[in-house]
Protein backbone atom coordinates (compact mmCIF):
# COMPACT_ATOMS: atom_id res chain seq x y z
CA UNK A 1 0.00 0.00 0.00
CA UNK A 2 1.41 3.38 -1.01
CA UNK A 3 0.71 6.78 0.47
CA UNK A 4 -2.63 8.35 -0.44
CA UNK A 5 -4.26 11.69 0.39
CA UNK A 6 -6.31 9.87 3.05
CA UNK A 7 -3.28 7.97 4.36
CA UNK A 8 -0.26 10.17 3.62
CA UNK A 9 3.41 9.99 4.47
CA UNK A 10 4.11 11.62 7.84
CA UNK A 11 7.05 14.04 7.88
CA UNK A 12 8.55 14.96 11.24
CA UNK A 13 9.91 18.51 11.31
CA UNK A 14 11.04 21.07 13.89
CA UNK A 15 8.76 24.14 14.00
CA UNK A 16 9.83 27.76 13.77
CA UNK A 17 7.76 30.81 14.59
CA UNK A 18 8.32 32.18 11.07
CA UNK A 19 5.49 32.37 8.55
CA UNK A 20 6.28 29.11 6.75
CA UNK A 21 7.14 27.34 10.02
CA UNK A 22 9.68 25.23 8.11
CA UNK A 23 13.25 26.54 8.34
CA UNK A 24 15.95 23.88 8.65
CA UNK A 25 18.18 22.74 5.82
CA UNK A 26 17.72 19.04 6.52
CA UNK A 27 13.94 19.13 6.72
CA UNK A 28 13.70 21.32 3.63
CA UNK A 29 15.57 18.64 1.66
CA UNK A 30 12.84 16.12 2.41
CA UNK A 31 9.99 18.61 2.05
CA UNK A 32 11.20 19.86 -1.35
CA UNK A 33 11.60 16.26 -2.51
CA UNK A 34 8.07 15.29 -1.46
CA UNK A 35 6.64 18.43 -3.08
CA UNK A 36 8.62 17.85 -6.28
CA UNK A 37 7.39 14.25 -6.45
CA UNK A 38 3.84 15.31 -5.67
CA UNK A 39 3.56 12.70 -2.93
CA UNK A 40 0.82 13.17 -0.31
CA UNK A 41 2.19 13.93 3.14
CA UNK A 42 1.42 15.79 6.32
CA UNK A 43 3.75 17.34 8.87
CA UNK A 44 4.02 16.45 12.54
CA UNK A 45 5.87 19.23 14.35
CA UNK A 46 8.28 18.17 17.09
CA UNK A 47 10.19 20.58 19.33
CA UNK A 48 13.89 19.83 19.79
CA UNK A 49 13.67 18.31 23.29
CA UNK A 50 10.80 16.06 22.20
CA UNK A 51 12.56 14.45 19.24
CA UNK A 52 14.22 11.60 21.14
CA UNK A 53 11.24 10.50 23.28
CA UNK A 54 8.87 10.83 20.30
CA UNK A 55 11.07 8.78 17.98
CA UNK A 56 11.84 6.16 20.60
CA UNK A 57 8.09 5.70 21.14
CA UNK A 58 7.46 5.46 17.38
CA UNK A 59 10.38 3.12 16.74
CA UNK A 60 12.24 5.55 14.47
CA UNK A 61 15.97 4.83 14.50
CA UNK A 62 18.61 7.25 15.69
CA UNK A 63 20.91 8.72 13.03
CA UNK A 64 24.20 8.83 14.95
CA UNK A 65 25.72 8.79 18.43
CA UNK A 66 25.96 11.88 20.60
CA UNK A 67 29.20 13.80 20.21
CA UNK A 68 29.86 13.93 23.97
CA UNK A 69 31.56 10.53 23.88
CA UNK A 70 28.82 8.89 25.93
CA UNK A 71 27.86 6.47 23.16
CA UNK A 72 24.21 7.43 23.58
CA UNK A 73 21.99 7.47 20.47
CA UNK A 74 21.32 10.81 18.79
CA UNK A 75 17.91 11.32 17.17
CA UNK A 76 17.39 13.96 14.49
CA UNK A 77 14.77 15.31 12.12
CA UNK A 78 13.69 14.77 9.45
CA UNK A 79 12.10 11.38 9.66
CA UNK A 80 9.20 9.93 7.75
CA UNK A 81 6.68 7.18 8.27
CA UNK A 82 5.34 5.79 5.01
CA UNK A 83 2.05 3.85 5.36
CA UNK A 84 3.28 0.75 3.54
CA UNK A 85 1.81 -2.66 4.33
CA UNK A 86 1.84 -4.93 6.18
CA UNK A 87 3.93 -2.55 8.34
CA UNK A 88 4.72 1.11 7.98
CA UNK A 89 8.22 2.02 6.79
CA UNK A 90 10.19 4.38 9.05
CA UNK A 91 13.21 6.23 7.69
CA UNK A 92 15.33 8.94 9.30
CA UNK A 93 17.92 11.38 7.88
CA UNK A 94 17.32 13.36 4.72
CA UNK A 95 19.59 11.54 2.25
CA UNK A 96 18.47 8.00 3.23
CA UNK A 97 14.91 9.31 2.94
CA UNK A 98 15.69 10.51 -0.60
CA UNK A 99 17.10 7.08 -1.50
CA UNK A 100 14.00 5.41 -0.05
CA UNK A 101 11.52 7.67 -1.85
CA UNK A 102 13.29 7.22 -5.17
CA UNK A 103 13.17 3.43 -4.78
CA UNK A 104 9.71 3.07 -3.24
CA UNK A 105 8.03 5.44 -5.72
CA UNK A 106 9.97 4.96 -8.98
CA UNK A 107 7.08 6.05 -11.18
CA UNK A 108 5.95 9.06 -9.15
CA UNK A 109 7.25 12.44 -10.24
CA UNK A 110 10.68 13.18 -11.70
CA UNK A 111 13.71 11.14 -10.72
CA UNK A 112 16.23 13.01 -8.59
CA UNK A 113 19.04 10.50 -9.20
CA UNK A 114 18.71 10.06 -12.99
CA UNK A 115 21.05 8.32 -15.39
CA UNK A 116 23.44 6.85 -12.82
CA UNK A 117 24.20 10.33 -11.46
CA UNK A 118 23.92 9.30 -7.81
CA UNK A 119 27.67 8.97 -7.14
CA UNK A 120 28.49 12.28 -8.82
CA UNK A 121 25.77 14.05 -6.88
CA UNK A 122 26.89 12.63 -3.53
CA UNK A 123 30.52 13.54 -4.23
CA UNK A 124 29.44 17.11 -5.04
CA UNK A 125 27.42 17.27 -1.82
CA UNK A 126 30.21 15.82 0.32
CA UNK A 127 32.78 18.28 -1.01
CA UNK A 128 31.66 21.53 -2.64
CA UNK A 129 28.33 21.84 -0.83
CA UNK A 130 29.82 21.36 2.62
CA UNK A 131 32.18 24.23 1.84
CA UNK A 132 29.19 26.60 2.08
CA UNK A 133 27.25 24.82 4.84
CA UNK A 134 29.97 25.49 7.40
CA UNK A 135 30.24 29.27 6.93
CA UNK A 136 26.46 29.70 6.67
CA UNK A 137 26.12 27.70 9.87
CA UNK A 138 28.47 30.16 11.56
CA UNK A 139 26.63 33.16 10.13
CA UNK A 140 23.13 32.07 11.20
CA UNK A 141 23.87 30.16 14.42
CA UNK A 142 23.14 32.98 16.84
CA UNK A 143 19.81 33.76 15.16
CA UNK A 144 18.25 30.29 15.38
CA UNK A 145 17.06 30.41 19.02
CA UNK A 146 15.06 33.53 18.16
CA UNK A 147 12.85 31.67 15.67
CA UNK A 148 12.15 28.58 17.78
CA UNK A 149 9.50 27.83 20.42
CA UNK A 150 10.69 28.52 23.99
CA UNK A 151 11.65 24.91 24.81
CA UNK A 152 13.28 24.38 21.44
CA UNK A 153 15.11 27.69 21.76
CA UNK A 154 16.55 26.79 25.16
CA UNK A 155 17.62 23.35 23.92
CA UNK A 156 19.27 24.72 20.79
CA UNK A 157 21.06 27.50 22.67
CA UNK A 158 22.38 25.18 25.37
CA UNK A 159 23.49 22.37 23.06
CA UNK A 160 25.07 24.59 20.39
CA UNK A 161 26.84 26.79 22.92
CA UNK A 162 28.33 23.65 24.48
CA UNK A 163 29.36 22.35 21.05
CA UNK A 164 31.05 25.64 20.13
CA UNK A 165 32.49 26.08 23.63
CA UNK A 166 31.26 29.66 23.86
CA UNK A 167 27.92 31.47 24.21
CA UNK A 168 26.02 31.21 20.94
CA UNK A 169 25.31 34.94 20.80
CA UNK A 170 29.04 35.63 20.52
CA UNK A 171 29.44 33.62 17.30
CA UNK A 172 30.11 35.79 14.22
CA UNK A 173 29.26 39.12 15.78
CA UNK A 174 28.34 42.00 13.49
CA UNK A 175 31.47 43.63 12.08
CA UNK A 176 33.80 41.02 13.55
CA UNK A 177 36.75 39.48 11.72
CA UNK A 178 35.09 36.09 12.32
CA UNK A 179 32.01 37.21 10.40
CA UNK A 180 34.05 38.74 7.57
CA UNK A 181 36.03 35.51 7.25
CA UNK A 182 32.84 33.43 7.17
CA UNK A 183 31.49 35.59 4.34
CA UNK A 184 34.74 35.27 2.40
CA UNK A 185 34.68 31.49 2.86
CA UNK A 186 31.05 31.40 1.72
CA UNK A 187 31.81 33.45 -1.39
CA UNK A 188 34.71 31.16 -2.33
CA UNK A 189 32.48 28.13 -1.87
CA UNK A 190 29.72 29.61 -4.04
CA UNK A 191 32.24 30.50 -6.75
CA UNK A 192 33.43 26.89 -6.77
CA UNK A 193 29.84 25.61 -7.02
CA UNK A 194 29.13 28.05 -9.86
CA UNK A 195 32.07 26.60 -11.82
CA UNK A 196 30.73 23.08 -11.32
CA UNK A 197 27.27 24.13 -12.51
CA UNK A 198 28.76 25.90 -15.52
CA UNK A 199 30.16 22.56 -16.73
CA UNK A 200 26.57 21.47 -17.38
CA UNK A 201 26.27 23.12 -20.77
CA UNK A 202 23.00 21.32 -21.47
CA UNK A 203 21.44 22.83 -18.37
CA UNK A 204 22.92 26.27 -19.10
CA UNK A 205 24.53 26.31 -15.66
CA UNK A 206 21.15 26.29 -13.92
CA UNK A 207 21.10 22.62 -12.89
CA UNK A 208 23.71 20.26 -11.48
CA UNK A 209 23.02 17.75 -14.26
CA UNK A 210 20.75 17.73 -17.29
CA UNK A 211 17.81 20.10 -17.51
CA UNK A 212 15.76 19.00 -14.51
CA UNK A 213 16.01 19.31 -10.75
CA UNK A 214 18.16 16.64 -9.10
CA UNK A 215 18.86 15.87 -5.46
CA UNK A 216 22.01 18.00 -5.63
CA UNK A 217 19.87 20.98 -6.65
CA UNK A 218 17.42 20.24 -3.83
CA UNK A 219 20.30 20.10 -1.35
CA UNK A 220 21.63 23.48 -2.53
CA UNK A 221 18.17 25.07 -2.48
CA UNK A 222 17.62 23.81 1.06
CA UNK A 223 20.79 25.56 2.19
CA UNK A 224 19.55 28.83 0.71
CA UNK A 225 16.16 28.41 2.41
CA UNK A 226 17.95 27.83 5.72
CA UNK A 227 19.95 31.03 5.12
CA UNK A 228 16.68 33.03 5.13
CA UNK A 229 16.64 33.11 8.94
CA UNK A 230 16.25 36.83 9.79
CA UNK A 231 19.45 38.54 10.93
CA UNK A 232 20.49 42.08 11.77
CA UNK A 233 24.21 41.29 11.77
CA UNK A 234 24.92 42.28 8.16
CA UNK A 235 23.51 45.79 8.11
CA UNK A 236 26.74 46.98 6.48
CA UNK A 237 25.59 44.96 3.45
CA UNK A 238 22.07 46.39 3.72
CA UNK A 239 20.52 42.93 4.04
CA UNK A 240 18.21 41.36 6.64
CA UNK A 241 19.36 37.75 6.20
CA UNK A 242 22.35 35.82 4.94
CA UNK A 243 20.21 34.75 1.99
CA UNK A 244 19.66 38.36 0.92
CA UNK A 245 23.42 38.75 0.82
CA UNK A 246 23.82 35.56 -1.23
CA UNK A 247 21.07 36.67 -3.62
CA UNK A 248 23.08 39.77 -4.52
CA UNK A 249 26.20 37.83 -5.48
CA UNK A 250 27.26 36.90 -9.01
CA UNK A 251 24.71 39.22 -10.64
CA UNK A 252 21.83 37.51 -8.87
CA UNK A 253 22.74 34.02 -10.05
CA UNK A 254 21.49 32.23 -6.94
CA UNK A 255 18.29 34.25 -6.75
CA UNK A 256 17.59 33.08 -10.29
CA UNK A 257 18.47 29.51 -9.29
CA UNK A 258 15.85 29.61 -6.54
CA UNK A 259 13.07 30.73 -8.88
CA UNK A 260 12.56 27.14 -10.02
CA UNK A 261 11.76 26.08 -6.45
CA UNK A 262 9.01 28.64 -5.78
CA UNK A 263 6.27 26.14 -6.62
CA UNK A 264 7.71 23.53 -4.23
CA UNK A 265 7.65 25.54 -1.01
CA UNK A 266 4.31 24.24 0.26
CA UNK A 267 4.12 23.18 3.90
CA UNK A 268 1.45 20.53 4.33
Amino acid sequence: MAATPNNPIILYDIPATTELKAWSINMWKTRLLLNLKGLPYRTEWVSYPDIQPTFEKLGIKHTSLKMDGSGRPHYTCPAIIDPTSPESTKVSDSTPIAFYIETAYPDVGPKVFPDASKDAQLEFIDTAVWDIINPIGDLVAAEVPGILDPRGSEYFYRSRSAFRKKPLETVCLSGSDERKQAWEELKRGLDAIAKIYDRNVEGKGEYFAGTDITYADIFLASIFLWARIPSDRDQDMNVDSVWEGIAKLDEGRWAKFMQKFKRFLQVH
